[in-house]
């Protein structure tokens, strides 16, 4: 655990100046690492930024676990525009206090990492969008301090080890949370029921039925039966049913008053599934003996096909 806890109470408010303190409501983050926008205020509460905070990077970092929350932030090191000053630490010194109890930071003058710098200050040499080496600073501070480091209400003391050499007291706030590899546990849900409906799309069935227009007997014979046969045509999609095609087993010829009896031999035939072309077969027959029975003559006659469509 990277802090020392100083004695909380009257010695180290004349230490660290006015403190500032609130009722802690631990924010709603899961445990993980988070990073956020830090930024350094002036002490007297104004809300306005301190002089110092251009040295410092503007993101920090933040790990939580179920009692702790780790800090970690960064400060330019050496200060571009005093290359020779501090060279044990831009800031020395470190306490952070939160509810009336001071936190030392941890410093690390070894590693040095680079970042890039978002303010421009001409007085610190800094230039925005610059990378520059930084010192960097932890503390852990407990769980409900995050909700202070939000409203900007944890109190800071440094001694800035350039330029001022001297104490200096600021405000430290902590704002656009956001996790890194994790997510924040939402504060509550609502569930909202949707319904809806999709009607049924039917296809209505299509088909067609083609029957010949005309058949021809030709010259009849008196010693062998007479037979003609044909093909009715069918074509149907989306069926979904039972097309079903029939013809009247007999019917009659006739010339003039005179007539000749004929068979159909088609009757009644289904088509149940759908098809571009399907042949149905019949046939117009006249017995030998009704020939030689009938008057001589030119006989027409006509046979009537009935189409029903029957759905599943």
């Amino acid at each position: 655990m990277r802090l020392n806890k100083i004695v909380s109470g009257a010695a180290a408010a004349a230490m660290l100046g006015t403190m500032m303190c609130t009722t802690a409501f631990a924010a709603d983050y899961t445990d993980g690492d988070y990073t956020g926008e830090i930024h350094f205020l002036n002490a007297n509460g104004s809300g306005n930024y301190s002089m110092c905070d251009p040295i410092f990077v503007h993101e920090a970092e933040l790990a939580l676990t179920a009692d702790n929350a780790e800090l970690t932030f960064y400060v330019a090191y050496p200060i571009p525009s005093f290359p020779d000053l501090g060279t044990d630490g831009t800031i020395l010194d470190v306490v952070l206090t939160v509810d009336g109890t001071g936190y030392t930071a941890e410093s690390d003058i070894t590693t040095k990492p680079e970042k890039v710098f978002d303010t421009t200050a001409g007085l610190f040499g800094i230039t925005k969008g610059e990378s520059y080496p930084t010192q960097v600073l932890t503390v852990d501070l407990p769980r409900d301090a995050v909700d202070d480091l939000e409203a900007g209400t944890v109190s800071a003391s440094a001694y800035v080890n350039s330029v001022m050499n001297s104490t200096q007291n600021f405000l430290i706030q902590v704002t656009n949370i956001q996790s890194v590899g994790g997510e924040t546990e939402p504060a509550d849900t609502k569930d909202m029921q949707i319904t809806a409906d999709v009607q049924e799309v039917v296809s209505e069935p299509t088909y067609t039925v083609n029957v010949p227009e005309s058949i021809e007997l030709g010259t009849l014979s008196t010693e062998e039966d007479n037979s003609s046969h044909y093909t009715v045509d069918v074509a149907a999609s989306n069926l979904n049913g039972t097309l079903s095609v029939s013809a009247p087993e007999t019917g009659n010829l006739t010339s003039g008053d005179n007539t000749l009896a004929f068979a159909n031999s088609f009757g009644t035939q289904n088509v149940t599934a759908d098809t571009e072309n399907s042949k149905l077969s019949g046939a117009i027959s006249v017995s030998a003996s009704d020939v030689a029975a009938a008057a001589a003559g030119n006989y027409t006659g006509t046979t009537t096909f009935s189409i029903t469509y029957s759905a599943n």
